[in-house]
C-alpha cells in the first residue's frame, strides 16, 4: 500500500513521512526542492527498507497538480491513503494584498488539494482509502490578518463536508485536523498564546488514526477548546481582540 505526502519536505509534512515509512508504507513524496526531496527519499529507504518516489511539484504555478501526481503513482502498490499537510502563508497577508500574491496563496493552500483529491479519488475509492486533510486554528472566525490563509483553509472544511457527504465510509474515509501552533520554521521566535506541539508527535497520532473513520479533529486537542470559546464571543468583543 502507498501513502501520499504532498508538502513532505519540511515540518508536518516530513514527520509524516518519517511515521508513515516507519510503519511500513510505501511512499510518493512531493514538495518544490528536487534535491531535498531526493535526500529525504533515500533516507527513509535507507532507514526503513520502503519503496520511496519522490516528485518534485511548484504547486503555486502548477495548473494540474493533480495529472502529475496521477503520473508518479504509475508503478506503485495501490494509493490508500492522501494526506495533504499543506499550508502557506505571508506575513503581509492582509486586505491590502495584491491579486497576484492572492493568487499564489489560494493555490497552494486551496487550489491544489481539491484538485489533487479530484484527480486521485477513483484510485483512493477503488482503495477503499482515505483523504486527510489539515486546517488550522486560524480559520475559526474570520479575522483582520493571515485574510487569505484563513479563508482558503475554511473552504477546506467545506470540501471535507462534501467528500464525507458524497461518499459512504466503506467507499471513501475523509479526516480533518484542525492545527493549532506547530513547532516549524513559520512559528519560530514568534511569540505564541500556547506553546506549539512537535510535529512528530502530531503525525503519531495522524498516521495512528488512518484507519480509523471519517471526523474532523482539533490538534492538540486543547483547540477544541479554544475554538470554541473563539466562537462563542459575542460580535463586539472579538472585534476587540487583536486576532
Amino acid at each position: 500500500m502507498t501513502a501520499l505526502v504532498v508538502g513532505a519536505s519540511t515540518g508536518l509534512g516530513r514527520a509524516l513521512a518519517d511515521e508513515l515509512a516507519r510503519r511500513g508504507h510505501d511512499l510518493l513524496l512531493v514538495a518544490s526542492d528536487r534535491r531535498d526531496l531526493e535526500a529525504q527519499a533515500a533516507d527513509l529507504n535507507l532507514r526503513h527498507g520502503v519503496a520511496v518516489r519522490a516528485l518534485a511539484l511548484d504547486l503555486g504555478g502548477e495548473l494540474d497538480p493533480g495529472a502529475r501526481i496521477a503520473a508518479a503513482l504509475d508503478g506503485l502498490p495501490p494509493l490508500t491513503a492522501l494526506l495533504l499537510p499543506i499550508g502557506c502563508s505571508r506575513a503581509d497577508d492582509d486586505l491590502s494584498l495584491e491579486a497576484a500574491r492572492i493568487g499564489q496563496l489560494l493555490a497552494i493552500n486551496l487550489h491544489a488539494p481539491l484538485a489533487i483529491v479530484h484527480a486521485l479519488l477513483p484510485r483512493l475509492r477503488e482503495a477503499h482509502g482515505v483523504v486527510v486533510l489539515f486546517g488550522s486554528i486560524a480559520a475559526v472566525r474570520g479575522r483582520g490578518r493571515n485574510v487569505v490563509y484563513a479563508a482558503a483553509k475554511r473552504a477546506l472544511v467545506s470540501l471535507y463536508e462534501s467528500l464525507r457527504q458524497r461518499h459512504r465510509d466503506n467507499e471513501l474515509r475523509v479526516q480533518l485536523y484542525q492545527l493549532g501552533f506547530l513547532a516549524t520554521n513559520l512559528t519560530w521566535g514568534m511569540r505564541l498564546p500556547a506553546a506549539p506541539a512537535h510535529p512528530a508527535a502530531i503525525a503519531r497520532t495522524v498516521v495512528a488514526r488512518l484507519h480509523r473513520g471519517s471526523a474532523c479533529r482539533y490538534l492538540p486537542r486543547k483547540f477544541a477548546l479554544i475554538a470554541l470559546i473563539v466562537r462563542a464571543l459575542p460580535w463586539p468583543l472579538y472585534r476587540r481582540l487583536r486576532a
